[in-house]
């Protein structure tokens, strides 16, 4: 009984020292600075009202755990929009994890981000987005915005950035033009 004893201690004192020196992965709840719209116009990359009018799939992303992509068809526009259908990634985690969900076919004040790792627009609960019913102060601060048509812009765009998209054509322009030259020289020595 005593041994039996000593041994459930033993193994206790185990099982608790280690996880004492490997506790695991550090969470940290959502903290959010605050800021007025004028300051959040500066800062986002886009900065529009719009409908929802697609819900995606929640998906798990290799950098920024789940995510949720969001099709708004965009009313006003004061920063960064160039379609009249632009696509947002949100974080679709809880508020804890600065998560955020819209329900479609409602209309919210978005403030997006463009994130270096895709260069896609995304979104979270810090970034202050309200449905439009809660806007009042924020457009007030925000001023005239520009009425968007599918005449302004094409129908639907992925957030990235004309440059970027520039760049990746060039890139396969490139390789494209370099697999033709070495099959051509390589042909030339046969």
């Amino acid at each position: 009984m005593k041994r039996r004893l000593v041994m459930c201690m033993l193994i206790l004192l185990l099982v608790t020292s280690g996880l004492a020196l490997f506790p695991g992965e550090k969470v940290y709840a959502c903290s959010c600075l605050e800021s007025d719209a004028q300051k959040r116009l500066k800062t986002y990359a886009a900065v529009f009202t719009g409908e929802v009018v697609n819900k995606g799939n929640s998906q798990q992303s290799k950098h920024d755990g789940l995510l949720r992509e969001y099709t708004f068809d965009v009313g006003t526009a004061w920063k960064g929009v160039n379609a009249k259908k632009m696509k947002i990634l949100a974080s679709d985690g809880g508020s804890d994890s600065c998560g955020i969900q819209f329900e479609k076919n409602q209309s919210y004040l978005i403030y997006a981000y463009q994130y270096e790792v895709d260069h896609k627009l995304h979104t979270n609960l810090c970034s202050r987005n309200v449905p439009i019913e809660q806007a009042g102060d924020d457009l007030k601060l925000l001023g005239a915005g520009k009425l968007v048509s599918k005449e302004d812009f094409g129908e639907t765009t992925d957030g990235r950035s004309e440059y970027i998209q520039l760049i990746l054509y060039g890139g396969v322009i490139l390789l494209a033009a370099l697999a033709i030259v070495w099959i051509w020289k390589r042909k030339k020595r046969i």
